[in-house]
């Protein structure tokens, strides 16, 4: 009997927090393991550190998400491709079968020739898969060199996220049919249709989640998936936070299985006032319930991008 996709804690949103914390949370909210993001604290860098700290928590490390964001520009190195074999060397002495990767930016041409043609290669030396994820428009403007399912395709080893997608105004189905056999990871979470990547509940958003995860599962997916939630509400409550995401992570289990909310079954109270709270932009304006109500399809509204 082939077992169910792996539902994966994420660290990154906890990248401010000691390493071995993170990870004790994520096995007392019921994770089995977790995505370890490579960052600018020193012990998500240490692969002795991060091998004890999830041993010690009972945790597998599958997945590790390089140092890709702008913030992280000089992790490792500046420069894309010496950046991505020092990801790919560490996730090698981790032991994780998946590195995400984001693309180069697109005028950095010779960087993304390299990401297209070698980087996979180079990974399987390691057993590894160099995974590209799709990101989203920055200001209308697509600044990295992947952002839709097209651009995806040329990698052998894809990471699905679904928020990025309603950012960019494309349907997950569609999406995943034309990406399933190159997936080997997902970044699951809603989004409030904002035009931002919201990283929202999972109940909670403009996506149909609960439906797209069901197909998912009925795919005969049995890769990896990473919920990548924004928690900045709970951080201050360590039970609340732990309530939170053993919460989601049985949501997105149970959907994965197919078992769907009943048709007119009232949304998560908690998850619902925490969108609220993530709505409000800089400006302090938030986005009107009525607004979120998940499109019929996998596609953002229009005008939500």
């Amino acid at each position: 009997m082939t077992s169910a996709p792996q539902v994966l804690g994420a660290t990154g949103p906890f990248m401010f927090n000691p390493l071995g914390w993170t990870m004790d949370l994520f096995a007392e909210a019921g994770f089995s393991g977790v995505e370890v993001l490579f960052s600018h604290s020193a012990e998500t860098r240490d692969s002795d550190k991060i091998c004890n700290f999830a041993r010690e928590a009972g945790l597998s490390v599958p997945v590790v998400h390089g140092p890709y964001m702008l913030f992280l520009r000089n992790v490792f190195s500046a420069n894309y491709v010496e950046k991505s074999r020092r990801a790919l060397e560490l996730a090698d002495e981790v032991g994780a079968s998946t590195l995400v990767a984001h693309a180069p930016l697109r005028w950095e041409r010779a960087h993304a020739d390299w990401a297209r043609s070698d980087a996979a290669d180079e990974a399987a030396e390691r057993h590894l898969c160099f995974a590209m994820e799709n990101l989203y428009p920055l200001w209308g403007l697509p600044f990295s060199s992947v952002v839709q399912p097209d651009e995806l395709s040329a990698f052998r080893h894809v990471v699905f996220d679904t928020s990025h997608f309603a950012v960019t105004g494309v349907d997950l189905f569609e999406a995943w049919h034309a990406l399933r056999d190159r997936v080997v990871h997902l970044h699951v979470s809603n989004n409030l249709g904002n035009g931002k990547d919201s990283h929202a509940p999972l109940d909670t958003g403009i996506l149909p989640i609960d439906r797209f995860l069901a197909h998912v599962g009925r795919s005969g997916y049995r890769g990896t998936l990473t919920l990548e939630l924004d928690i900045r509400p709970y951080a201050d409550d360590r039970d609340e936070l732990v309530r939170f995401l053993s919460s989601e992570r049985e949501r997105a289990q149970r959907w994965l299985r197919g078992e769907l909310p009943a048709p007119g079954e009232p949304r998560d109270p908690d998850a619902v006032r925490l969108a609220d709270e993530l709505a409000l932009d800089e400006t302090g304006v938030g986005v009107p319930s009525t607004d979120r109500t998940p499109a019929p399809s996998g596609h953002a509204p229009p005008g939500s991008n």
